[in-house]
């Protein structure tokens, strides 16, 4: 983590026990409010400053611009909303900070993957949204050496950026809570939403109002009454993850071996509990992203249509793998739908990248360009492809891969365009199941059957910090790159292979199973712990 390598003197502000300041980020530079420019109203358990004048270069030099600044005290917590403008300049602020000052050490302990971190000597950068390991809802909590538990909340009713940053000091650890206006809408005022900064006595005590926060600010409904639901899903207590093509082109299961595995599953559990979900099924996994067609190597179009109907007399849901916002730059017509809907970071940046898909040890295969499925043209032509396949071949959902990524794209504002673009595939069939990689808080308003993300040895399921911030709204399943029981592949993911082959058995995890070349055959003992694991769960969990 980088920082200035000088002092910049700023303004503090006391109350309620918190020493807190404030900076001002532009695309140009950073400012704080000046020393003298201040006009300070404090009132018992309130406080409003307004600052007149903004310096930069550590205080060297001015300019015109004002902070202003609300706080008050509610029982043991404080709120604090900061806003900022800036005069007869023409840069847009980008973002704003808020610094708690002079905290008691401690340790982070509602990450999502629920083991307290420390804060190490150069600091920790925490970020939200972050789908997969971090801050899936903007509230972090903070056990002090005392065994108090702090916490730092967002009280936006939005999706926008917020970093939680903790920096050790001389005086204590410095908290620096962090918005980031949408890029779509910067402008030279910025007005953050409320921090709630405070003290509680227990997870339960800081996370449900939290939670009733969260479930106002997104529409958020509970699982069992969900409208985007379809009701074959909620029976599902099984999810097939049965992989059939590597980027490099290995096959794994063609599409009549998939059938075949579907009916080895079909003998232990019942077909109306098992979804099948089927990475790189369109052929070389992410290779043909953005081209969506089946591969004749696997047995062609009448292949995967055999495969669909056979799936049905099974009662077997079927689940294809298509990429939200990753596509490849070798199809005809990239120019013309792809390149216009790129990723662009809120300073312009364009932003790709790969992963060591074939052992080359190197990130730079250059074959896929991350898009944006609130761009038109892109979302326009995943809709097109996923509804056709689906008229064609009867699936009954859609996995949607890297879901939850999220880019402050000055374009295109993503949460929006990804809410549009799942409620026109609502609309074109009701009883289609909405799938998608990763979490946070907001996504689950628009899809609810959420991918776990986890790595190798470690966890990261959805649920791990609060149970209720996730479990109450949607469920989860195990990543694509959990290992298979045979030998621990994770088939066509980038990991290769992975001990973690089965997931835990709670309410709002899917038991999942990797299926990759032979595995039912070779470790048929290890697969029926985990069809037990989908006997069990339907029993405590379903109707």
């Amino acid at each position: 983590m980088e920082d200035l390598s000088y002092s910049f003197p700023s303004p503090h502000f006391y109350l309620g026990g918190f020493e807190f300041s404030v900076m001002v980020y532009t695309f140009r530079n950073v400012y704080a409010p000046k020393m003298d420019g201040i006009k300070l109203e404090q009132n018992g358990d309130t406080l409003l400053a307004k600052c007149q004048g903004l310096v930069w270069a550590g205080g060297q030099m001015e300019i015109p611009g004002n902070v202003t600044v609300k706080a008050c005290v509610c029982e043991q917590d404080i709120l604090v909303e900061a806003s900022a403008s800036l005069e007869e300049v023409s840069e847009d602020i980008r973002s704003i900070k808020l610094v708690i000052h002079g905290l008691s050490e401690g340790k982070i302990i509602n990450l999502t993957d629920a083991r307290p971190k420390t804060i190490p000597e150069e600091g920790l950068i925490l970020k939200y949204p972050e789908g997969w390991r971090d801050v899936g809802t903007p509230l972090v909590i903070m056990k002090t050496e005392s065994d108090r538990l702090i916490y730092f909340q967002s009280l936006d009713n939005m999706v926008r950026d917020k970093w939680f940053v903790f920096v050790p000091s001389e005086y204590g650890i410095n908290a620096e809570l962090i918005f980031e206006e949408k890029a779509t809408e910067m402008t030279n005022c910025i007005q953050s939403p409320s921090w709630k900064i405070g003290y509680g006595k227990s997870l339960e005590e800081i996370y449900e109002p939290h939670r009733l926060h969260v479930e106002k600010s997104y529409g958020l409904s509970p699982w069992e009454t969900r409208t985007d639901v379809p009701e074959w899903a909620r029976d599902i207590s099984l999810i097939a993850s049965i992989h059939c093509q590597h980027w490099t082109g290995y096959i794994f299961n063609d599409y009549a071996e998939v059938l075949e595995n579907l009916k080895k599953i079909c003998s232990q559990i019942e077909g109306r509990r098992v979804l099948a979900y089927l990475p790189g099924w369109e052929g070389r996994y992410y290779w043909k992203y953005g081209n969506y067609t089946p591969d004749e190597r696997m047995g062609g179009e009448e292949g995967f249509r055999k495969l669909c109907e056979g799936a049905k007399k099974l009662g077997v849901y079927i689940m294809p793998m298509f990429g939200i916002n990753l596509v490849g730059t070798h199809f005809d017509g990239y120019e013309q739908w792809g390149a216009p809907s790129e990723f662009r970071g809120p300073a312009g940046s364009v932003y790709g990248g790969s992963v060591d898909w074939d052992g080359s040890r190197h990130y730079d295969h250059n074959s896929n360009r991350n898009l944006n499925p609130a761009a038109p043209r892109w979302q326009n032509r995943l809709y097109s492809q996923v509804t056709g396949l689906m008229e064609k071949y009867g699936f009954d959902a859609a996995f949607f891969d890297i879901s939850a990524v999220w880019m402050n794209d000055p374009n295109h504002y993503l949460y929006d365009g990804i809410n549009k673009l799942m409620n026109r595939f609502k609309q074109y069939n009701p009883d289609m199941l909405l799938a998608g990689e990763g979490w946070y808080d907001g996504i689950a308003s628009c899809i609810p059957l959420l991918q776990c993300g986890h790595t190798r040895g470690k966890l990261h399921w959805h649920d791990e910090a609060y149970p209720p911030m996730f479990d109450t709204y949607a469920r989860g399943f195990g990543h694509l790159c959990l290992g298979d029981v045979s030998r621990g592949s994770t088939g066509a993911h980038e990991l290769g292979y992975n001990p973690i082959q089965r997931c835990p058995l709670r309410k709002g995890i899917i038991p999942t199973i990797t299926i990759v070349d032979g595995t039912l055959d070779k470790a048929p003992e290890a697969a029926a712990e985990i069809f037990e694991d989908a006997r069990e769960y339907a029993r405590l969990y379903l109707k």
